[in-house]
């Protein structure tokens, strides 16, 4: 027996060395599991902005952004507006995932393809490029009622509808339904004018030869959009005709409704931008979620068949005037204290990321005397107390069942719109509602649940701090 002792000693060394070994391959697989989990959870959070490009020319842009930016702020999305200061700058669309687009430069829809980015488009059909979707009017609905704001003011007579752009599908329908409507009467003539893009002059030509040609005979203009609306009534009043020919425009905006107030107009279409603005951003977010998207309808432009979410539209007349002139006034002013509040928080945020920055040098230069480690515990302090102050707002979330495999979570938005009176009494509501399910990734949720508890947890080694900081007082006193 004892001639077999000799070999105690290295079978003992063999053990210690292939039980380091074990601890190192244990600590690498566990040091590249955290480097995974890590990496996982830094493409989970990353960043979802949804870029927007308007029209600056848009007498509705306000109202389209306010519905983007309100929906955004309601769902913690991210969004950046371009403007003319990005145009051509190859950096405007970088870290974008998609691309809201409404009749504005072209060249961020090139730069959109060019980079795979997704374009949701807002208003109309974006022409030669592929969109997943488009938020629209009604175009059939418009022209119908342009169709019955006429015959409720002529029983005969000529009407001329500048159409805009010819190859536009959206002003065809518009066209179609107007005609067919009209038909109901056949002493009522219709006659449209078109014009190339961006030359509306051509089409108020068209007009001025219409209404010198037959004097007497054109009894009311139909305007597809503002731009055509506001030269045609500058030429009814350069030919002072405003008193004997009905204008009726199919863009209701603030010059519009102005002009119905000063009897210069009957009749518009409201086309609610800020429904459209937000029914756009609730899109944008399903396409970044690659969540499945309940659309049925659609529209045929020059690149095939397009999903369409449809927006209704209503007429506007001296009747209903107050009600709908009060909504977009009140749009404006909530745009404007929206822009202020972004342009407040920005600096905020700036003059916040400064003093970090400096505060972080000072305690860089001082880690020699013993400071550093004190504003390391209260740092460590605070943190407790975000936590818990987290939990307490938002409330127990419990612990996640084993083996979840994907969370999901039924969000329910309502925008109630109210229309007052100089007094605030409400003399009108109107109310739309959407309901989304959006999916979460289980990390993510496990990761922000070990936050909260971390910070329950640093609240809790805080109190018991106190709590023996206080009996040893007392002790000392005794």
């Amino acid at each position: 027996m004892k001639r077999y002792l000799w070999l105690v000693p290295f079978i003992m060394l063999s053990m210690i060395l292939t039980g380091c070994n074990m601890q190192n391959m244990l600590g690498n697989l566990m040091g590249n599991k955290e480097k995974t989990s890590s990496k996982s959870s830094q493409q989970q959070e990353e960043k979802k902005i949804i870029a927007v490009a308007l029209n600056e020319e848009d007498p509705n842009k306000a109202m389209f952004l306010l519905g983007i930016q309100e929906m955004a702020a309601k769902e913690e999305m991210e969004v950046k507006v371009l403007t003319e200061k990005e145009l051509g700058d190859s950096e405007a669309l970088k870290e974008a995932k998609i691309l809201i687009y409404q009749d504005g430069e072209q060249s961020f829809l090139k730069d959109a393809e060019k980079n795979d980015i997704p374009i949701l488009a807002l208003n109309n059909l974006p022409p030669g490029v592929k969109a997943q979707g488009v938020i629209l009017p009604d175009p059939v609905q418009v022209g119908t009622l342009m169709a019955q704001q006429i015959q409720g003011k002529i029983t005969e007579g000529q009407v001329v509808y500048l159409q805009g752009e010819s190859e536009d599908p959206l002003t065809q329908m518009s066209l179609a339904a107007l005609k067919q409507e009209a038909r109901k009467n056949p002493k009522i003539v219709i006659h449209s004018i078109a014009n190339p893009p961006e030359s509306e002059v051509i089409a108020i030509q068209g007009l001025r030869e219409q209404l010198q040609k037959e004097p007497g005979q054109v009894k009311v203009i139909c305007a597809q959009n503002e731009k055509l609306a506001s030269q045609a009534y500058q030429l009814l009043k350069s030919l002072q005709l405003t008193e004997k020919v009905f204008l009726i425009g199919g863009q209701a905006n603030p010059q519009s409704l102005q002009r119905i107030a000063s009897n210069d107009q009957i009749a518009d279409i409201d086309t609610a931008p800020y429904v459209q603005g937000v029914n756009a951003l609730q899109w944008a977010q399903k396409i970044m979620n690659k969540e499945s998207i309940d659309i049925t309808q659609s529209i045929t432009g020059d690149q095939g068949e397009v999903a369409a979410k449809i927006i209704p539209v209503k007429p506007v007349t001296a009747e209903n005037l107050s009600l709908i002139q009060k909504s977009y006034t009140k749009a404006a002013q909530a745009q404007k204290e929206l822009e202020k509040k972004q342009e407040e928080s920005q600096a905020k945020s700036a003059g916040s990321k400064g003093a970090k920055e400096s505060k972080g040098n000072v305690d860089s230069g001082n880690s020699g005397d013993g400071k550093s480690s004190k504003s390391k515990e209260g740092d460590s302090q605070d943190q407790g107390q975000e936590g818990a102050s987290s939990q307490g707002k938002e409330g127990s979330q419990g612990v996640m069942p084993e083996g979840v495999k994907k969370v999901t979570e039924k969000v329910h938005t309502e925008i109630i719109r109210e229309y007052l009176d100089d007094n605030g009494k409400v003399l009108g509501t109107e109310k739309s509602a959407n309901d989304q399910v959006r999916t979460i990734p289980p990390e993510m949720l496990l990761k922000e649940q070990q936050k909260q508890q971390g910070g329950q947890q640093g609240q809790q080694e805080k109190q018991d701090g106190k709590s023996s900081g206080s009996e040893n007082s007392g002790d000392q006193k005794s």
